[in-house]
């Protein structure tokens, strides 16, 4: 659990508008034919309420890449904010690469009944029963919440080790696994992923999936199993999100009431 001092966390404190939790890495193309320079953008929000997340490198805990060439932080090739892109990745050599994100935590605090809406468009099941088993549904909602965000790039050809990587995981402490490689399905096929939260299957978490070229609204929604899989069918080519959300309890936490995760995973096919 991320603790932060009352002073610091008093001073982050900001109202989070519902629309702006998802949040995601979005390649200008998530398949090249050769190794190439790949610019990226990094969204926050949805719909006619995406933007940039224009935040300082300060507030960038990881940024790295699992690639054919092992593990590698990709933190100086952020460019926040800048005149066109988020970041600028070298892709060396062909192979799958699977970038991954996480953020620090950051404070938000809602009016109950904008809290409870959220909690419950987010299927965040922690919150809205012990909201409910502690009849504090009636309260403002205190978060500390921070985000985790993955990609999956291919250049060149899909092979046995492409497919390796891209389905194991990374080691976020909230994370969606592909458990097959996005180019291997075909349109219409399910695409079976895995939700771990602290490297362990997370069971009744809300995955959804979006169009990323038509993120007004979500494809498809579905809860993770008794051993954290949920499977989509994805029906035609494109890019895609996938994004999930947990919490727990901070009890004894004088900043917030609720430890937040947002986690999500763009791929195309």
């Amino acid at each position: 659990m991320i603790r932060i001092g009352t002073g610091i966390a008093a001073a982050l404190f900001v109202t989070m508008p519902v629309l702006a939790h998802d949040f995601w890495l979005q390649p200008i193309r998530f398949v090249l034919a050769a190794p190439a320079s790949v610019p990226m953008m990094i969204y926050v929000g949805h719909g006619p309420a995406r933007e940039r997340w224009a935040q300082s490198n300060d507030r960038v805990v990881l940024f790295k890449s699992s690639g054919p060439e092992g593990l590698v932080d990709r933190k100086v090739n952020l460019t926040l904010d800048g005149p066109r892109y988020d970041a600028e990745v070298p892709l060396a050599r062909a192979g799958a690469y699977v970038l991954a994100f996480q953020s620090t935590p950051s404070a938000s605090s809602l009016p109950f009944l904008r809290f409870n809406d959220y909690a419950r468009a987010e299927g965040v099941t922690p919150i809205t029963a012990y909201r409910e088993r502690t009849k504090t549904d009636r309260t403002d909602g205190r978060e500390l919440y921070s985000r985790r965000a993955k990609a999956i790039i291919q250049v060149g050809p899909v092979n046995a080790s492409a497919i390796a990587r891209v389905t194991r995981p990374v080691g976020l402490s909230l994370e969606i696994v592909s458990e097959r490689h996005p180019l291997t399905v075909k349109p219409g096929e399910p695409l079976p992923v895995r939700v771990f939260y602290n490297r362990k299957p997370l069971i009744g978490a809300l995955v959804k999936l979006t169009d990323l070229n038509a993120d007004e609204k979500t494809v498809a929604s579905m809860r993770t199993d008794s051993v954290g899989r949920a499977a989509f069918k994805i029906p035609y080519k494109g890019s895609w999100q996938m994004n999930v959300v947990w919490a727990e309890v901070a009890n004894g936490n004088p900043a917030a009431d609720y430890i937040t995760t947002f986690s999500s995973l763009t791929f195309g096919n």
